[in-house]
């Protein structure tokens, strides 16, 4: 049956009412115009009117409060009704139609931000975030029999292909190894990959047996190793593996895996460690590269590359990029990167540095028809120890004849944090008779402070600077003043990082003196 709507109600009950009181008064009426009417009869007409008036307001006090009610049903109802309002049942559904569209326009662009929030922006793969959000769940099961295994992957030669390479080959490095892993973690059914840092990346299988860690591990180094010959770095990756279950504290598994990643690091090239248990020792990783520092100082396990810089101007020097390289106990090359961070870490930072300089001018002697000049890079601890300068000074005095193909260079971030202590360095590679130079030139506002202060014999430009100068005209014009200025000081201006050719001929329309990167000279060892 069709109901009708509140306004076919009140009419209703308005001719009703009507009704019964036009009958009343006809009643009255006639019985007045026939004479027999009485004052009774009038009271009693008179009493109907008003009730009927009372009716009428009694009945529209309760359509108001039915329409209170419907219309909040109304409001409220996920269904529209059948008609009692119907405007207002258009306008509810009109306005119900349009909030569902900007709700669901909202949950998308919620969506759309918490999946980016949780995305690394270079790799596309998830970020530390969602690392510790999924391991922090995997940890919470109830079921404490399921086991997962987790693999930390480090690329330890993302700092020396930045510096050496620029950084849209770092860039590249970076995405080749995420496709590795990627590819590799794709093999198991229920797999996670993140990327947690600008060199680290996590693999979390779920669900996963013992078996998994030789297989991961194994298929991780042969596809670094690929990649490695690919591209000529020293090394690639490493990787730690372990495994945990719900109930650990999320320091435990991390724990343990990075102690692996340690001992990955001193075993092979590319390598990979499974440690299953923890550590009797909190900080066994921090003690087991203590030992293996503490072995190349003792062995002098290194080596030396060389990377070439092509001179574009005929009146300078040649000049060879010296690299060292570290060799573990077991004669297996390590990264660089970190050995310098673990040496830092645990204070023998001078000592190592003091290794390189001795084992660079023992190698220098062993050629002695070499005619370019080395550089090599000192960190900012050799900046900042008074007492390893003076070592320096005192060992460099007695190589007079090799001082003046030694270039020492200095970023200029480390030479900006203390001007005071840059500029003692400076005045005593000029006093033994070196060279000094100026690594990473051009990369904040107190570039040129520095170099009125340090007076340098070469600058190098930044990558970044060579990575813009085909796109950028601010990037032109810096670099075209800060080669026009160095050359009425004497100074010769190398531009780091370059590598395609129309980057080479915009730095030789400037006049740059040389140029250095994997378009004009690979990195190849120096031999005994």
């Amino acid at each position: 049956m069709k109901e009708h709507s509140i306004y076919h109600r009140q009419w209703l009950s308005l001719w009703l009412i009507l009704l019964l009181t036009v009958i009343s008064n006809m009643l009255v009426l006639t019985f007045w115009l026939a004479d027999t009417v009485s004052s009774e009869l009038l009271l009693i007409s008179s009493g109907i009117l008003i009730l009927s008036l009372l009716a009428l307001h009694w009945n529209h006090q309760v359509l108001l409060k039915k329409a209170e009610k419907l219309i909040a049903s109304e409001l409220t109802a996920n269904q529209p009704s059948s008609g009692v309002f119907p405007f207002l049942t258009s306008a509810v559904q009109q306005t119900k139609d349009a909030l569902n569209k900007d709700v669901d326009r909202i949950k998308k662009i919620n969506s759309e931000l918490e999946h980016r929030v949780l995305q690394d922006n270079l790799t596309g793969l998830q970020n530390r975030s969602a690392f510790r959000k999924d391991l922090t769940e995997f940890l919470q099961r109830e079921t404490l029999s399921d086991q997962a295994c987790l693999c930390l992957i480090r690329s330890t030669e993302l700092a020396t292909i930045n510096h050496q390479r620029g950084r849209i080959a770092g860039d590249q490095y970076l995405l080749a190894i995420a496709e590795i892993v990627q590819s590799v973690s794709q093999r198991f059914s229920t797999h996670y990959v993140y990327r947690l840092s600008g060199s680290d990346y996590a693999i979390l299988l779920p669900n996963a047996s013992a078996s998994i860690a030789p297989i991961l591990g194994k298929e991780l180094k042969q596809l670094f190793d690929n990649l490695q010959l690919q591209i000529l770095a020293e090394s690639i990756a490493y990787s730690g593996i372990t495994f945990l279950h719900p109930g650990q504290p999320p320091e435990q598994p991390l724990s343990r895996a990075d102690l692996a990643l340690a001992k990955a690091q001193t075993n092979v090239v590319n390598g990979w460690y499974l440690q299953e248990e923890n550590a009797g020792d909190a900080f066994q990783g921090e003690s087991h590269w203590q030992h293996t520092i503490q072995s190349i100082l003792e062995s002098h396990g290194i080596s030396f590359s060389g990377q070439a810089i092509q001179p574009l101007n005929m009146a300078i020097n040649n000049y060879i990029q010296i690299i060292p390289r570290f060799i573990g106990p077991n004669q297996q090359s390590l990264p660089s990167e970190t050995v310098y961070a673990m040496a830092m870490r645990h204070g023998t930072m001078g000592k190592l540095e003091e290794l390189v300089i001795e084992s660079l001018l023992q190698q220098h002697k062993l050629h002695p028809e070499n005619v370019a000049r080395w550089g090599l890079n000192l960190s900012a601890s050799a900046l900042f120890s008074s007492s390893f300068i003076v070592w320096l000074e005192q060992r460099l005095l007695q190589e007079q004849d090799i001082t003046p193909n030694l270039v020492f260079e200095i970023d200029e971030e480390i030479l900006d944090c203390h001007l005071a202590a840059s500029i003692r360095m400076f005045e005593m590679l000029r006093r033994v008779g070196c060279r000094s130079c100026i690594s990473k030139f051009g990369r904040g506002l107190g570039s040129f402070r520095l170099y009125r202060e340090l007076r340098p014999d070469y600058i190098k430009l930044d990558s970044y600077l060579v990575e813009t100068i085909e796109r950028d005209g601010t990037s032109q014009q810096f670099v075209r003043m800060i080669i026009e200025i160095s050359h009425r000081l004497g100074c010769v201006v190398i531009a780091e990082g370059v590598e395609t050719t129309s980057q080479r001929e915009a730095l030789e329309r400037m006049y740059i003196d040389g140029i250095q990167g994997q378009l004009v000279s690979k990195i190849i060892p120096i031999g005994d």
